[in-house]
């Protein structure tokens, strides 16, 4: 684990909330071969095809409402149908049916002239966030200031308005419990992902996708399908599973199950959401993983071995998971320079 650093005054608290808070609190479907083996059939294959599988990318329309003035921003939420379809039986269930109501979030900037296509930054959140209220006061200004872009957030499945009554948090369903919701709320949110930049595509001459945590690991996977966006992956890992037992106890334990009763292997199920076992096909030119070397959660050498099989940049700072905004505006000007030096 290695000394104590000052980071681990946040980290360890947090840590320990999840282990508290988590654990024995979902309750899910007990998974047969059956359910099983609709996963375990994309192992070894082409993973693109478990993303894109039902997925028919639609009209746009959000129903946006009045904008609301957040100081450099003028704040806008807009909600449409998503266009997931789950592939197992088992989520149509109303307990287990994921909520298809997504919700977007844009800041825009109130310095740039509404007639230009400029520049825009789709930030998808971490796993348990519950606001954008702390972003918006830094997160998103630096994006408004080195970039000169607006800002798009997504709300991700299972997360903020769209979690379960029973949720003992918000994003509690996502990665924690039964595994197949959580394969499908990747799926799910790598489809909402792609028709979201789709969006973006018709409105914005310079799509930049950010997500740190979580939303860094769904930007990895993002970059097998995205074309002419800039990426940024922020404290991710290759694999679902280097998370902390006690952030996500309830899916570690049904993972382990499987495997003493023999039924798959983890990463049999879970091939298509983990770099390690595929090789990257449309990876972005322009790409850039960022970590934290004193991270508890997500632990440095992870981030390094998804920058390896990225075969792109990394860029560290010396704090943790949970400390990445004071390091943050450096390490996005740097990061635009390079994006910047490619173009050339």
């Amino acid at each position: 684990m290695g000394s104590f650093v000052p980071s681990d005054l946040i980290e360890y608290p947090i840590i320990n909330y999840f282990k508290y808070r988590n654990k024995g609190k979902i309750k899910d479907k007990d998974l047969s071969s059956s359910f099983i083996s609709e996963y375990t059939q994309y192992y070894r294959k082409d993973p693109r095809d478990f993303f894109l599988e039902n997925f028919k990318p639609k009209t746009f329309d959000i129903k946006w409402n009045n904008p609301v003035f957040r100081g450099k921003f003028h704040r806008s939420t807009g909600q449409l149908l998503s266009p997931f379809q789950p592939l197992s039986s088992i989520l149509q269930e109303q307990k287990y049916y994921p909520n298809l109501n997504m919700v977007a979030h844009h800041y825009k900037s109130k310095n740039i002239n509404s007639t230009n296509k400029q520049t825009v930054v789709l930030f998808i959140h971490g796993y348990a966030e519950t606001t954008f209220i702390f972003h918006e006061v830094s997160y998103f200004k630096f994006f408004n200031k080195i970039f000169h872009s607006d800002v798009f957030a997504l709300e991700l499945p299972y997360h903020f308005n769209r979690q379960p009554k029973d949720s003992p948090f918000s994003g509690a369903y996502y990665l924690n419990g039964n595994p197949i919701r959580m394969l499908e709320a990747i799926r799910q949110s790598i489809q909402e992902i792609l028709l979201t930049t789709l969006y973006l595509k018709e409105k914005y001459e310079r799509i930049i996708l950010f997500g740190v945590s979580l939303g860094g690991h769904l930007v990895a996977l993002a970059t097998q399908f995205l074309s002419e966006v800039d990426m940024i992956c922020a404290l991710a890992s290759p694999f679902i599973f280097s998370l902390n037992p006690k952030i996500v106890p309830i899916s570690t334990e049904i993972v382990s199950q499987l495997k003493r009763r023999n039924q798959t292997k983890w990463y049999r199920l879970l091939f298509a959401c983990n770099l390690k076992y595929f090789a990257p096909f449309t990876t972005n030119r322009h790409t850039a993983v960022i970590g934290g070397h004193y991270d508890r959660i997500v632990a440095f050498n992870r981030v390094q071995s998804l920058a390896r099989m990225l075969n792109k940049p990394l860029f560290s700072y010396p704090g943790g998971h949970l400390s990445l905004i004071f390091w943050l505006r450096s390490l996005l000007c740097r990061i635009n320079q390079l994006f910047e030096e490619l173009r050339e």
